[in-house]
């Protein structure tokens, strides 16, 4: 229902970026204000536009299919900087208007310039970020938790969103680097999927690479709001009420990659700590599921223990502190992904991102590894987590 009550703002916004392009190029050279030009650039302009409705109605054939959803999930990230480069640029535009009374001749000398800067900034930072959302980093964090035993190094994925966006190669050179770090345990806080498993290239190889990664103590896992089976338009899931969102291709999938899941459930390491896999409440609503308070599932665990909790949206972190809980992992935002959006999310999460401590409890979001609509990265960069715990005998 979002796609519907969106759809109209989204058409305004391209008619007036569409018409401000038109306007621009017969500024710069009259063949571009010829009719021919401006219904070529229209209709081009318009495909392009259209690729997130094209690519949720055509179903085959399936590279047309994956075309479409690449185009459209690049074109999310252009339209917004486009948008916001014109928008400063007009704002400079009537300062100098104001400043200086230019004839016609003079203005549209402006608006050449205008224009070219705009572009100009559109293409370096889309350019750059369609890089930087490839470019691998690894965040290290060095925490100390009640307990006793040996160190443990615990690598934090989150926020895969295998699908329309994945290279195989990519997943391949993060498996790579989670090797490097020789990790005793492997988390996925959510999101492997990107709400369509048929979506992922080369599923095998994918979990294949998954698989290969070595650790003491085993990989774990638990959902995140989109590892569910729903179509999407233009960012948004649209599912009908009595659809199967369940997919056990994800589960299977998962399994291959020797992956073990946890929903509400909490298994004891080799070291004794206790780890805890939370469902995700989003997911839950979708499924027509619930999950459980932080107090019911921690409450029947061994509290002289440490307690880790893989949750993968940042919510109920006081309520995890005073249950017991003496580590929560979670993904979910991105970071905000692109910019702006990293500034607002202080507004909406205690933890936006990276490192903080709750009540006594340490809480470390990841950025995460994949994407999620604009193919790109800005303000922000993909990560794997790389978590040294020392254990400190409380006595």
């Amino acid at each position: 229902m979002l796609a519907f009550i969106f759809a109209p703002f989204y058409i305004l916004v391209n008619l007036y970026l569409m018409h401000w392009m038109l306007r621009w190029a017969g500024c710069c050279h009259r063949l571009c204000g010829a009719r021919a030009f401006r219904l070529t650039f229209t209709v081009l302009y318009a495909f392009v536009a259209l690729t997130p409705l094209t690519g949720f109605l055509i179903d085959s054939p399936a590279w047309l299919r994956r075309l479409l959803k690449q185009m459209g999930n690049y074109w999310f990230g252009w339209m917004l900087y486009l948008a916001l480069a014109i928008l400063l640029t007009e704002l400079a535009l009537v300062a100098v208007r104001r400043v200086r009374q230019a004839d016609f001749a003079a203005m549209q000398r402006v608006r050449q310039v205008q224009g070219g800067i705009a572009l100009a900034i559109v293409c370096a930072v889309c350019i750059y970020g369609m890089i930087n959302a490839r470019t691998l980093r690894v965040t290290d964090y060095e925490i100390t938790v009640p307990g006793v035993g040996k160190d443990m190094t615990i690598a934090l994925l989150a926020d895969l969103h295998l699908g329309y966006s994945t290279d195989p190669a990519y997943i391949e050179r993060a498996a790579r680097a989670v090797s490097d770090m020789q990790p005793d345990l492997i988390v996925f806080a959510g999101d492997i999927f990107d709400n369509e498993y048929d979506a992922i290239p080369a599923p095998e190889r994918v979990a294949a690479a998954l698989a290969a990664m070595p650790s003491a103590y085993g990989a774990y896992a638990c959902w995140g709001n989109h590892d569910v089976s729903e179509p999407i338009l233009a960012g948004f899931t649209w599912s009908a009420p009595d659809e199967n969102k369940d997919d056990p291709r994800m589960a299977e999938f998962l399994e291959r990659a020797g992956v073990t899941l946890l929903e509400d459930q909490a298994v004891t390491l080799a070291n004794g700590v206790q780890l805890v896999g939370r469902k995700d409440p989003s997911r839950d609503r979708k499924l027509g599921e619930s999950r459980l308070a932080p107090e019911s599932l921690i409450a029947p665990l061994d509290q002289d223990r440490p307690i880790f909790v893989i949750d993968h949206q940042p919510k109920e972190l006081r309520e995890l502190a005073l249950a017991g809980a003496d580590l929560d992992l979670s993904g979910h935002t991105h970071n905000g992904q692109v910019f702006p959006g990293n500034l607002l999310l202080p507004l909406v999460w205690d933890n936006p991102c990276g490192y903080l401590q709750v009540e006594g409890m340490h809480s470390i979001v990841t950025a995460g590894l994949g994407v999620w609509g604009p193919d790109m990265r800005v303000g922000t960069h993909s990560e794997i987590v790389c978590i040294t715990v020392h254990f400190a005998d409380p006595r």
